[in-house]
C-alpha cells in the first residue's frame, strides 16, 4: 500500500547476495577448523618413524627403537656368580659387536637384553682394531643399522646406558660429538660426557643407527671417547675366525 511505511527489501540481490557470503565464510571456518582436527588427528597418531630410514627420532622415540638391540655383557667364572664386562649392540642377525679388550679369557658369557638373556660366543676377533664380533641368540625381531661414516663435530649422538629390567625404553644419554680421532687402527671421535660409560655402549645418531661404540680406558686424553663406525665396518671386512 502507498501510505505502509518502508520495510527493508530482505529479498533484494544486495540481501540474498549478503547472505550468501555469511554462509560461506561460516562453512569455511567449519572446514578449516576440521581440517585443522584432523591434521592434529594425524600427527599425533602416525607411528614412529623406522631407525635408518632418513628421519630424525625424538628422544622417546629413539629409545623404544634401540631397546631389542643392546644389552649387557657378564662373565661367569669360577664363582659362578655373573661379573659385568661392558656392553654389546646387535648390527647382525645373532650378530653383535663390542670392544675386545673387556672380553675375559677362557669362562662363559652372557648377553642381558631387557627381556632375556643369551649365551654369547666369540665369532671374529680383530684385536688391532679393538672391535669383536659375538654370537648370540637375539630376542628382537630385527638389527640396528650401521652408519656410513662417523658422525662429525658438534653433531648430536644419544649413548645407550644400561638395559632396564622391565620392559621400558633403553636409557639414553644425550651428548655431542667433539673432535674425530685417528690412529692407524681407525677413527674414533670424542664426546661432550664425563660420564662414567660402560665399554662397548653403543652411539646412536639421531636416526637411529649405529655411529660408534664406546671405547674406556683409552690412552688418548681425559675424555670420553667412542670407536667410530668406519672402525667398526673395517673390523667386520677384515674379520677373523676366533681361535
Amino acid at each position: 500500500m502507498e501510505d505502509d511505511p518502508d520495510k527493508p527489501l530482505l529479498d533484494s540481490p544486495e540481501a540474498v547476495a549478503a547472505r550468501h557470503r555469511k554462509t560461506y565464510l561460516t562453512l569455511g571456518a567449519v572446514v578449516g577448523i576440521l581440517l585443522l582436527l584432523l591434521a592434529a588427528y594425524h600427527f599425533a597418531t602416525r607411528p614412529a618413524p623406522l631407525p635408518g630410514t632418513g628421519e630424525n627420532l625424538s628422544a622417546a622415540q629413539l629409545a623404544e627403537a634401540v631397546k631389542p638391540w643392546v644389552g649387557r655383557l657378564e662373565f661367569i667364572g669360577a664363582s659362578g656368580k655373573p661379573q659385568p664386562v661392558g656392553f654389546a649392540v646387535t648390527i647382525g642377525n645373532g650378530e653383535m659387536v663390542t670392544t675386545c679388550h673387556n672380553l675375559p679369557r677362557g669362562g662363559e658369557m652372557h648377553v642381558v637384553f631387557f627381556d632375556a638373556p643369551s649365551k654369547a660366543e666369540p665369532a671374529r676377533l680383530n684385536k688391532a682394531l679393538d672391535v669383536c664380533q659375538l654370537r648370540v641368540t637375539t630376542t628382537g625381531p630385527s638389527a640396528a643399522k650401521l652408519r656410513t661414516g662417523d658422525p662429525s663435530p658438534g653433531e648430536k649422538v644419544y649413548v645407550a646406558t644400561t638395559v632396564p629390567d622391565l620392559a621400558g625404553p633403553a636409557k639414553l644419554v644425550e651428548t655431542r660429538v667433539t673432535n674425530p680421532i685417528s690412529d692407524p687402527n681407525g677413527m674414533g671421535f670424542g664426546i661432550e660426557s664425563k660420564e662414567n660409560f660402560p665399554t662397548g655402549a653403543a652411539v646412536f645418531d639421531q636416526q637411529g643407527r649405529v655411529a660408534g661404540i664406546i671405547n674406556t680406558p683409552h690412552t688418548y686424553g681425559d675424555f670420553t671417547m667412542a670407536y667410530g663406525a668406519s672402525r667398526i665396518e673395517a673390523a667386520r671386512e677384515r674379520q677373523r675366525p676366533a681361535n
